[in-house]
């Protein structure tokens, strides 16, 4: 089997002088998506980079660390709370079963408690979303 005497990536010829760096080519094998490839130096460093990147990113894709785990379940558990506490508040308005009764002068909505607890909600998911666009 004859060996490649170019670059598979920039076709820079071995032994020769690369046009953009102008060093000597050696080339390399790596291995690209299954198959062998021959590589000269800065290709070799790029490519192999890459790779490394890819499988750092499928890795932790793969596995989410402890502290992620935890603060996944401590989100499931504010939430179960959060619901637990707004379903009970609905229930308690019901009233009781029957005919309604109308009086004569109607009570007060008390619609200040549920406004602010949906503004602060709505405050902490903003600054959580916020967080997480910093962080990308």
């Amino acid at each position: 089997m004859k060996t490649p005497t170019c670059c598979s990536f920039c076709k820079s010829e071995e032994g020769k002088p690369r046009p953009v760096g102008n060093y000597i080519v050696e080339l390399k094998v790596i291995s690209v998506m299954g198959s062998e490839k021959h590589a000269c130096q800065s290709c070799y460093r790029k490519t192999k980079r890459l790779l490394e990147l890819e499988q750092q990113k499928e890795q932790a894709i793969m596995k989410p660390s402890l502290f992620q785990k935890m603060h996944q379940f401590a989100l499931r558990i504010a939430g179960l709370f959060m619901m637990l506490l707004f379903t009970s508040a609905m229930l308690y308005a019901q009233g009781a079963p029957g005919l309604p009764m109308f009086p004569d002068d109607p009570a007060a909505a008390p619609i200040d408690g549920g406004l602010s607890l949906l503004a602060a909600a709505g405050g902490a998911y903003a600054i959580k979303k916020l967080r997480d666009k910093k962080a990308e």
